[in-house]
């Protein structure tokens, strides 16, 4: 399940640029959006889906996070080229809310906004390895940010995601592990942030 907030936003931008009659992006952003759903939705029904069409579903978000952000929001998604992505399968949904919470905790409180890293690797046959890396603010800052914000939005995406993965190591008998980084400069500044996602497969 996505963030609400999120698709309740999405549906704003459409409004906003209709109201402003730019035509071509409003087109744009509900071709982009109604991807995204058509996917989601389809993916939801199943346990797994394969990696292939976990990246679509991420990209299509990441693109109308930047388009609403009039280009804030910088990505790379960098796969090994080893890897199968219409073989291997990973649970639905699984990347998408630790992006959403760099951009919207990291990227967002950054004048200039930033740029969000995806590496892929398969260090072994039975292991998938995933970073997402961002220049945001970083974990301590953000806290700061949202303990004088007077709405304090849930990490829905994150708890869900959490649940998730309990739910899915016990069904499965797996150990799927997630490492958050706080990434810092030699004077001890924060640069950003690294989550690491490590699947079993």
């Amino acid at each position: 399940q996505m963030n609400p907030h999120f698709i309740f936003n999405c549906l704003n931008s459409i409004k906003l640029y209709t109201l402003e009659n730019d035509s071509q992006t409003a087109s744009e952003y509900l071709t982009k959006f109604s991807q995204l759903i058509r996917l989601v939705l389809e993916n939801s029904r199943s346990e797994k889906v394969s990696l292939q069409k976990e990246l679509e579903t991420l990209k299509l978000y990441i693109e109308l996070e930047a388009m609403r952000f009039k280009d804030k929001v910088q990505y790379q998604i960098n796969i090994a080229p080893h890897i199968d992505q219409q073989y291997i399968e990973i649970p639905p949904l699984l990347l998408q809310p630790y992006v959403e919470n760099a951009i919207w905790h990291g990227l967002m409180h950054k004048d200039a906004g930033g740029t969000i890293i995806i590496d892929i690797t398969q260090p072994s046959e039975y292991l998938l390895h995933i970073e997402i890396t961002d220049d945001g603010i970083g974990r301590d800052m953000a806290l700061e940010h949202k303990s004088k914000s007077a709405t304090r939005q849930k990490s829905f995406g994150l708890k869900m995601t959490s649940e998730r993965l309990d739910a899915i190591n016990h069904l499965y008998q797996t150990n799927t592990e997630v490492k958050i980084i706080d990434l810092k400069d030699k004077e001890g500044n924060s640069t950003g942030t690294k989550v690491i996602i490590e699947i079993p497969l």
